[in-house]
């Protein structure tokens, strides 16, 4: 780990009077927590997995006594709490989907929470569709404390001043009062990406030179833009010492844009608040540390088999705080590899090799198999394809049959769709059809996310 420079007054107070503050107030227990996942991340990988197997055995003990679904679940299946003792005895219990949880979310909310106690939350609705569950504020420490060491892997200390550019929750109008005080008095200035465009681009760069933040963090297309628009005029204006991405598959292309514009490290962040999941880069970039104490995290194959490390394979998440409404092995639509080996900066957290996207962004293949995104995406990313192609989205609209649309640059040179259609054809095994569209600009969604596969294949 690389050596921090001693912190600043600002951040003393930040860390020891503001926080335990902030935590008085609002109910929580942040500061404890975070000073115990400083010490746990430097566990050996045994004790690691022996405390989230301790942790384990209390949620299924909780969930069987008191959240009606799991109980009725178990005696189903002819088991009891004690049948499911570690991590890999989860294969005992079947996968959760998301459709189950909306279908009767009552089943999942444990008897002994107060409903005056629980706070809700929802998901982005990437796919359409706003997933809404409830937690605690033990779970909400919890996840923050976390959050706050991931942050401290890129040299972030409490009271750095920062810019956040994310959804619609940091619009104006959908911040409360407190929120909007939280954020300040942790100088973290709130930026919405929504309707991102050039004149808000200006307006936002304007802003961030005022500001002057240690740190940037949010979607990776909304970075990415700012970072264009500091590439074409050449500013030199705001100089973060990291950007820490989070919230979309951040592309080797993106990364390269991102680093050149600000002159500095890009740490690349995967999270599911629903589920509990939680992995983060450090600055040895070898992986995904995944915080183990937050969630167990599966990886397993369209059979439901746990996959090996280097292989894909969809994370599945159990979730080892929320007594609220336990989420036990919640597949959530994200895609990974798991890896393999330990990181080199000495901490005992496994390794996440790579996100790979969501299962909705995966190509179809005729043969029913799903093919990563990120990985048929490749030759956007290197070589002359990278100079000659300014953005792209690939749209499988059957399972032999794509359209690639494409921003040219002004490297473009003829013989550029004929590489993309090789690489394709070669990593598909077979003969597709496709046909390429050129266009001056790809729409964003509304939250100004960037998609770069769209499949409309039936699954």
């Amino acid at each position: 780990m690389r050596p921090q420079s001693p912190p600043s007054l600002f951040n003393t107070f930040a860390r020891h009077i503001a926080l335990p503050i902030n935590d008085a107030v609002a109910g929580t227990d942040i500061v404890r927590r975070l000073r115990f996942f400083e010490k746990s991340q430097w566990w050996s990988p045994v004790d690691l997995q022996e405390y989230q197997d301790r942790r384990l055995r209390g949620v299924i003990e909780r969930a069987y006594s008191t959240v009606p679904y799991y109980h009725d679940l178990f005696c189903s299946l002819g088991l009891l709490p004690s049948d499911i003792r570690t991590a890999d005895d989860l294969l005992k219990l079947p996968v959760l989907t998301k459709d189950e949880v909306r279908q009767n979310p009552d089943a999942f909310l444990s008897r002994d929470v107060k409903k005056t106690t629980l706070i809700e939350n929802a998901t982005s609705g990437s796919t359409g569709q706003v997933f809404r569950f409830y937690t605690d504020r033990t779970n909400l420490s919890v996840s923050r404390a976390i959050a706050l060491r991931a942050w401290n892997f890129s040299g972030y200390r409490v009271g750095d001043r920062m810019v956040t550019l994310a959804g619609s929750a940091l619009l104006a109008e959908n911040m409360s009062g407190s929120r909007k005080l939280q954020f300040a008095l942790s100088r973290n200035m709130p930026l919405s990406s929504y309707h991102l465009d050039e004149k808000s681009v200006i307006d936002y760069i304007s802003r961030i030179e005022r500001f002057q933040p240690k740190y940037l963090r949010g979607y990776p297309t909304s970075i990415a833009l700012l970072a264009e628009y500091v590439l074409e005029r050449k500013l030199d204006t705001v100089h973060p010492v990291g950007i820490m991405t989070t919230a979309e598959t951040l592309s080797k292309q993106q990364r390269s844009i991102i680093s050149a514009a600000f002159g500095c490290e890009v740490f690349d962040q995967f999270g599911c608040l629903d589920g509990g999941a939680h992995a983060c880069e450090c600055d040895h970039h070898a992986g995904y540390h995944i915080a183990v104490e937050r969630a167990v995290h599966e990886f397993l194959d369209m059979n439901g088999d746990p996959v090996a490390p280097g292989e894909e394979g969809r994370i599945v998440l159990t979730d080892l705080w929320n007594d609220a409404m336990p989420l036990i092995r919640y597949d959530a639509g994200d895609m990974g590899v798991p890896g393999d080996g330990a990181c080199s900066c000495g901490r005992g957290l496994p390794l996440l090799e790579k996100v790979t996207g969501r299962t909705f962004e995966h190509i179809v293949l005729p043969d029913g198999r799903l093919v990563p995104s990120m990985v048929l995406t490749d030759v956007f990313e290197h070589g002359k394809v990278a100079t000659a192609i300014a953005d792209y989205q690939v749209v499988q609209e059957a399972k032999d049959r794509f359209i690639v649309i494409l921003v040219a640059n002004k490297d473009y040179a003829e013989g550029t769709t004929d590489v993309i259609s090789q690489y394709m054809k070669e990593f598909l095994g077979f003969e597709p059809k496709i046909t390429f569209s050129f266009v001056e600009e790809i729409p964003r969604t509304r939250a100004n996310k960037r998609t770069i596969v769209v499949s409309r294949v039936d699954r």
